[in-house]
């Protein structure tokens, strides 16, 4: 298949990651295929290197939205036209998006493949599409569900389950440098602790996390390394500041530095984050705390991963802001729930 091939797959971290597959899946299937994947500029980084990717097309949507201007109208509308001169065949709108349905319509591709629209987060999307995928019912992860759709599309017979990430040598030199300004970290095995989250109801409380490390560091005789995105430097501040153990907090890192760091861990512990999802596809451990979203549809993807998270009429509702006022589903899970599942994954 010499095909030109388009995969629109914008954001956020974890979800770029989940998406990795799929050029793994069609470079193996078409050989000969054109592939580009459109990404927003701030995740580009994660396709570094990717020996399936033929061209990363990054654009500035979030930016588009929020300063509507004659000078951002002219970018979208050179995006627009960059995309049509393209002459791309086949789209794959793997957001379900209204923004996403728009731009695969836009790029002017005969064949624009998306979810079925029950599957689409904005039904609306489905109006762009043309070749759906099936509906698929809840109890499958994302990353088999993106899957599905490439093989309903394409027929393809094949699904390569991989997740290649790489990183430049100079980020690499950079995290090595960290770890040699701290022998006494990697004297042990590491776990990192990651507070952070995409929204506030996905969120455990930082005291839970402090006394977490405590008993990790104490009872299990792990380094405890404290790590953190843009903006959340005060939470492992406050975690480090509330232990009894000996804490180290990570350096600020790019991408690719986060990358090359959590190939050094041996184990993570979590919310549902972008973090979680890089290292699940590093294969390193995980342990994962999730309330409103749904670890079956969306926790870490493979082996040697446990997730606690409690059943109660409510889960999964998915939404940014309890509707209760009291984020019950991260309140009730505790410190010895977490502490029982990292003690299980350290026997894997």
């Amino acid at each position: 298949m010499s095909q030109k091939i388009l995969i629109i797959k914008l954001s956020a971290l974890g979800d770029v990651v989940h998406t990795l597959p799929i050029p793994r899946t069609l470079r193996q299937e078409y050989p000969d295929a054109f592939i580009a994947w459109m990404i927003e500029e701030r995740y580009q980084d994660l396709l570094y290197n990717n020996p399936d990717i033929d061209e990363v097309i990054p654009v500035r949507t979030k930016t588009w939205r929020k300063n509507l201007n004659k000078e951002t109208l002219n970018e979208v509308l050179q995006t627009i036209k960059n995309l049509r001169q393209k002459k791309f065949d086949v789209v794959f709108d793997l957001h379900g998006l209204l923004k996403s349905g728009v731009i695969a319509m836009l790029s002017g591709a005969p064949v624009k493949v998306g979810f079925h629209r029950k599957n689409c987060k904005e039904k609306i999307s489905a109006l762009f599409t043309n070749k759906k995928g099936p509906y698929m019912a809840g109890g499958i992860h994302v990353v088999d569900m993106y899957l599905t759709l490439l093989q309903s599309a394409l027929g393809a017979q094949s699904e390569v389950k991989q997740f290649p990430l790489s990183v430049p040598d100079d980020q690499e030199k950079n995290v090595e440098g960290f770890f040699q300004q701290h022998p006494d970290l990697t004297a042990k095995p590491i776990v990192a602790v990651n507070p952070g989250a995409g929204f506030e109801t996905k969120h455990w409380e930082l005291e839970r996390f402090a006394r977490l490390a405590d008993r990790m560091a104490e009872e299990l005789n792990y380094s405890v390394l404290l790590t953190w995105g843009p903006g959340e430097e005060h939470k492992v501040n406050q975690i480090a500041a509330s232990m009894k153990q000996k804490s180290w907090i990570a350096p600020p890192t790019t991408i690719q530095e986060s990358i090359a760091l959590y190939k050094r861990l041996r184990l993570l512990v979590s919310c549902d984050s972008g973090p979680l999802h890089l290292c699940a596809a590093l294969g390193v451990p995980t342990v994962s705390i999730f309330g409103p979203t749904d670890p079956v549809r969306n926790g870490a993807y493979g082996l040697s991963h446990d997730t606690v998270y409690k059943m109660l009429s409510c889960s999964f509702c998915w939404k940014r802001k309890c509707p209760l006022g009291t984020n019950e589903c991260m309140q009730q899970v505790t410190v010895d729930d977490v502490f029982e599942a990292v003690q299980s994954n350290q026997k894997i």
